[in-house]
């Protein structure tokens, strides 16, 4: 969802921003069931504990502790990652991108890329791309110039708020064939996730992504 238009409501904070990114959907599949339940009716929703436990069929007390687990986890599993960075120096690192991407320009986007940087594609099968995670800076960036390159000349980049982040869309005419959403640390780009699914696409599409 383009989200600078408030399409999900006010996204004033970087924790309320974080609850809606890509990345952090991703982080929820490492919970079980009922701990995700839990931690979204408390985060999203601002479920009481008791209120929370008539929802899941068991006691105030339970939800705590469910509540407390799923936290520490999702914790452990973000790590590092800069989900405070100024939203001004994001852009200016997302805008690099897409210029050294447009141009083919390799150092160029070697130099906005951490090391370690790694891409994740959703093509969910259905079309032509990356079956694994795709990890360091040089060959991402060879894999998104290549990529660029097969798509042809009529692919453009534009840059659009994602979901509560600083993405970028990329469309065929007028068809949106991708969307990538990068992910900072340590003022470079650490991570790319790229949702190519058509599936995906469609539904997203029908959401409000015809707008840039």
């Amino acid at each position: 969802m383009l989200t600078a238009g408030g399409a999900l409501g006010p996204l004033d904070s970087a924790e309320q921003r974080e609850l809606v990114s890509l990345a952090f959907l991703v982080l929820l599949e490492r919970l079980n069931p009922v701990e995700r339940a839990v931690f979204v009716l408390r985060e999203a929703f601002d479920y009481s504990h008791r209120e929370v436990a008539e929802v899941i069929d068991s006691s105030e007390a339970n939800s705590r502790q469910l509540y407390t687990r799923a936290r520490r986890r999702l914790a452990e599993a973000r790590g590092g990652s800069d989900r405070r960075v100024d939203q001004a120096y994001r852009r200016d690192l997302v805008e690099s991108f897409l210029a050294a991407a447009e141009q083919g320009d390799l150092p160029g986007l070697e130099r906005v890329l951490a090391e370690d940087v790694t891409v994740w594609v959703d093509g969910g099968g259905r079309v032509g791309a990356a079956r694994r995670p795709i990890s360091g800076a040089s060959q991402v960036a060879r894999y998104l110039v290549g990529s660029l390159s097969i798509a042809g000349q009529g692919v453009r980049l534009s840059a659009a708020e994602v979901n509560g982040a600083l993405g970028l869309l990329a469309r065929a005419g007028e068809e949106l064939v991708d969307v990538l959403v990068p992910e900072t640390s340590d003022g470079r780009i650490s991570g790319i996730r790229i949702i190519a699914n058509p599936d995906k696409l469609r539904l997203s599409h029908s959401g409000g992504l015809s707008g840039s």
